[in-house]
């Protein structure tokens, strides 16, 4: 009897950590890349999110690059929200997709080091859509074109 309990329990808990998993990779699968001039950042992230949620990814912006974020997610979620704000007391807006568009993505040049926030916000929806989906955050950077 207490080899089947040990083994449900094992069997619950191998199931949470699969469906914690299914994320991880997102972003290197599903969001479309810059050009061949980027490199791939290690502060990409896939997370997973239900309607109505929001999350926040911190990265650090190097003095003299350029940088691409792109955010996808799951069509049943439609458009995705993202915005890029200074961690600051402020908070300060960077840069807002609802007011471009619903853009997937953007290129922007940083010309000193900062920790920057991706707030990433998944649109409300019906109450029976309760599932949570991945989104993915793709970062990548190349150094400042002098001209």
């Amino acid at each position: 009897m207490n080899r089947i309990i040990s083994l449900s329990i094992f069997f619950f808990l191998s199931q949470i950590e699969l469906s914690a998993q299914d994320c991880a990779d997102y972003h290197q699968f599903q969001c479309t890349y810059a050009d061949y001039t980027f490199f791939y950042s290690q502060q990409s992230k896939s997370i997973a999110l239900k309607r109505g949620q929001s999350s926040e990814i911190n990265i650090v912006a190097y003095a003299n690059e350029d940088y691409y974020v792109a955010v996808c997610a799951h069509n049943k979620f439609g458009n995705i929200q993202f915005r890029i704000l200074e961690d600051n007391s402020d908070r300060t807006l960077i840069y807002d997709n609802a007011s471009d568009n619903n853009a997937t993505s953007i290129v922007f040049s940083n010309d000193r080091t900062r920790k920057l926030i991706i707030e990433v916000l998944v649109p409300p929806g019906k109450s029976s859509e309760n599932d949570r989906r991945c989104i993915g955050v793709l970062v990548e950077f190349k150094k400042k074109e002098n001209i």
